[in-house]
């Protein structure tokens, strides 16, 4: 709901707004908003394209430490 896609993001308080930058999908309104309504190229939206995959990185980075822990674990 704070992504940006309800409401715009700059209605919002300044302490939420950067705290949704965190969220990939804020990342993922305002690149798909720059290309439907700008026709936005990929010079125009590669920081959306790396903000999401470092994320995405990150998340998958925790899920790989978090299983590798419950396999050592379990044996």
């Amino acid at each position: 709901m704070l992504s940006g896609g309800a409401t715009p993001r700059d209605s919002m308080p300044e302490a939420v707004q950067y705290l949704m930058l965190a969220a990939p999908n804020t990342h993922f309104v305002m690149l798909a908003q720059a290309i439907l309504y700008r026709a936005a190229g990929l010079d125009g939206v590669w920081p959306q394209f790396l903000a999401i995959a470092g994320i995405g990185a990150a998340l998958f980075g925790l899920a790989l430490a978090r299983f590798r822990n419950t396999i050592a674990t379990m044996a």
